[in-house]
């Protein structure tokens, strides 16, 4: 929502950083279209959990006070989901990284600024004994991992599972 405001020029509505040249009504022309925009992109469901606000401002601070929580309990809950991160073996590779990240990006929006450092380490760990050969290689081949070694080597050994299930089904 952030990016569509800046996009269309009035996030300075939400921020209220303006230069001393703008007028009053051009704020006011700028509170409206960002209010507008941000009801525009809610659900019912958010429209009325938000209620009537009086400027974008407002109502940016109540969603904000709405979904992004940042309590002890909230945090703790998303860093023991993350810390016993397995991959879903029903789901490929693309969709199970889509969730970790999600997590990830949920543990940041807590103010944890660690997290990247854990992040290929834990996804090392979230890896099935199907993929033990890929684990094994990046856990005792490399100096450093990162979480794009470790997500390369899921998606080669996983086209590499395809590739032989596939020449399995044509020999039958």
């Amino acid at each position: 929502m952030k990016g569509i405001l800046i996009q269309q020029k009035v996030f300075k509505a939400i921020d209220g950083k303006y230069a001393d040249t703008v007028s009053d009504d051009k704020k006011l022309e700028n509170d409206e279209y960002a209010y507008s925009s941000i009801i525009l992109n809610l659900s019912y469901s958010v429209i009325r959990k938000v209620g009537k606000q009086e400027s974008a401002k407002e109502l940016w601070k109540k969603l904000e006070e709405l979904y992004t929580e940042t309590s002890l309990p909230s945090k703790l809950f998303l860093l023991e989901k993350f810390f016993r991160y397995k991959l879903d073996l029903s789901k490929n590779i693309d969709e199970n990284i889509d969730d970790f990240t999600k997590l990830i990006q949920d543990i940041k929006l807590t103010g944890d600024k660690n997290i990247d450092d854990y992040s290929p380490i834990v996804l090392l760990n979230a890896i099935p004994e199907t993929y033990g050969d890929v684990k094994a290689a990046i856990k005792y081949g490399r100096d450093n991992v990162n979480l794009e070694t470790v997500v390369s080597g899921l998606k080669s050994k996983e086209m590499d599972l395809r590739l032989t299930s596939l020449v399995k089904t044509k020999m039958k």
